[in-house]
């Protein structure tokens, strides 16, 4: 494949939000524009996954502007950024669909759609950014599009949140533009191939010093993540997000963050004592589980469930993560293997959820468990599709959740440490809370005795793209070697990056470069005469 197609998946969501904004008042054409433009970026990313797979390399790079690495602008496709745009396009373009028969006229008149294709340019710029700089960029098109599309329609809650959600991003935009000046003083480059070279070779304060800048990004990440603690904006920031458009955000949103974490952390800052914020991520992790299930077991509202679950969810991928930092080198592979592989479980279940749960609150006629029941009679497709989706997140064999978890618990007790196995027990106790909450919502919503009549039974055609996402979460759980096997194949790319770096154009010198300035500084140190017998 050619390096400069690697960019397709940016240009194809910037044209088409540039186009939209220019047929807003022409409805249906704006629909139609946006589902086919969503379907094809899905087969390019498909496509693009299937060719870079199939490589030698499992890697493409280019730079922008015919500038060498490092100062050039990197872009890097690998299996893991290949994945993530297969998921960031696939999932957008089914809740697109599925918002035809939620978002009104007045949220399409305001630009929704166009917003919708700016926070999936957002999201796959970040997948193929190749430096820093160029992630905190992506992060912020990310936002816009995000803050647009929460204000759509401008509702009382949607500007309260709104507002919040802002305020909040804007501290860890800052903290992150911090942390980016830091790390560039210290190593001279933010070229991620480049710092992966260079911090393998730093030494003493220079060492230390990437690493307390590298735990200041950790806080941004986190924040982006929505661990523990800083998780606290979520719960009230998804609900108010118009239908459809919630399922998109709570499946891909905070997994920007987590792919973030994954780069960074376990390909980039390879330098003596970057275990330190790996073993962080670790304990954070089960904190994050615990708290967030503990947070969704006491609301009685879907929406809001659901979105205490992303927390503790997001505690499942962390762990992987955490895990790299006492493991040998096999069971790095595993444990990262086993993250994405439940990054993708989890985009996939977790958006078909909210969308199940939009078509739920429109059969029942709210989404308050209290007020709920019966749509259980009302609408049996519904419930089934709510009961698979629910069994995948708890982990129940033979769905997606439990293959993901199996691999993830199985790195943890390989950890051999007191820390991991404590990890391993809040992972076992939050899938059976898991499980817990979501028989709330079975008996509440759906098995109770019927409340009052159906308030809609336009629902059907939002059913169809929602059952896509259940089709493909009992796929992955009966035929999991395939969707296995490549998550393994990515995480050797991330954990080795060899071929990452030598992708990039110029970063083959730069390594060699560094390789010799490695030997000459031993060589130098080797035949310094011994301190000891020069004072004898």
């Amino acid at each position: 494949m050619a390096p400069q197609l690697i960019i397709l998946p940016i240009l194809i969501p910037a044209f088409a939000a540039a186009l939209l904004a220019l047929l807003r008042g022409c409805l249906r054409l704006e629909k139609v524009l946006a589902a086919l433009t969503a379907l094809g970026l899905t087969g390019v990313s498909v496509w693009m996954l299937m060719a870079i797979d199939g490589s030698d390399t499992g890697v493409v790079g280019t730079v922008l502007g015919g500038w060498e690495a490092p100062y050039g602008i990197a872009m890097v496709a690998d299996r893991l950024a290949c994945i993530m745009l297969c998921l960031s396009s696939g999932v957008g373009a089914v809740a697109l669909i599925y918002t035809f028969w939620t978002v009104t006229e007045t949220q399409q008149r305001h630009f929704f759609y166009p917003l919708f294709f700016v926070v999936i340019l957002g999201c796959n710029w970040a997948f193929l950014s190749g430096d820093l700089f160029n992630l905190f960029v992506s992060y912020e098109v990310m936002l816009i599009g995000s803050y647009g599309m929460m204000m759509v329609g401008a509702s009382k809650p949607q500007v309260r949140q709104t507002m919040k959600y802002i305020g909040l991003n804007a501290v860890g935009s800052t903290i992150f533009v911090a942390a980016v000046g830091l790390i560039y003083a210290t190593t001279g480059t933010l070229n991620m191939a480049d710092l992966a070279v260079r911090t393998a070779t730093l030494e003493g304060d220079q060492a230390a010093m990437v690493t307390a800048c590298s735990t200041v990004l950790l806080t941004v990440f986190a924040m982006k993540t929505a661990a523990w603690p800083l998780y606290f904006w979520l719960p009230d920031s998804y609900p108010v997000v118009p239908a459809g458009a919630n399922g998109f955000y709570a499946g891909l949103l905070t997994k920007v963050g987590v792919y973030s974490l994954l780069r960074v952390f376990v390909m980039v800052f390879r330098q003596p004592g970057s275990e330190f914020a790996l073993e962080v991520l670790l304990v954070l992790s089960g904190f994050t589980m615990l708290f967030g299930v503990l947070g969704a077991m006491c609301q009685w509202e879907i929406r809001r469930i659901l979105s205490w679950h992303i927390i503790s969810q997001v505690g499942y991928m962390v762990m992987g993560i955490g895990l790299v930092s006492i493991a040998n080198d096999e069971v790095k592979t595993l444990a990262i293997a086993g993250t994405i592989f439940y990054i993708v479980h989890h985009i996939v279940v977790k958006s078909c959820l909210f969308l199940v749960g939009g078509i739920a609150g429109k059969v029942a006629g709210t989404q308050e468990l209290k007020k709920m029941g019966g749509v259980l009679d009302m609408a049996p497709g519904v419930a089934g599709l709510f009961i698979i989706a629910s069994f995948s997140l708890a982990g129940l064999p033979p769905f997606s959740g439990f293959l993901a978890k199996f691999v993830l618990l199985k790195a943890g007790l390989a950890g051999g440490t007191t820390l991991a196995y404590i990890i391993v027990a809040v992972a076992i106790v939050t899938s059976f809370f898991t499980l817990y909450s979501m028989t709330k919502i079975w008996g509440y919503a759906f098995w109770r005795n019927r409340c009052k009549e159906s308030v809609s039974r336009n629902y059907r055609g939002m059913m169809v793209p929602t059952a896509v996402l259940v089709v493909v979460t009992v796929v992955m759980g009966v035929w999991a070697q395939p969707f296995s096997q490549l998550a393994s194949r990515a995480a050797t790319t991330v954990i080795e990056p060899t071929a990452y770096i030598e992708s990039v154009p110029g970063m083959a010198r730069e390594r060699d470069e560094a390789d010799d300035r490695q030997a000459e500084r031993a060589t130098s140190i080797a035949s310094k005469p011994n301190n000891t017998e020069a004072v004898r």
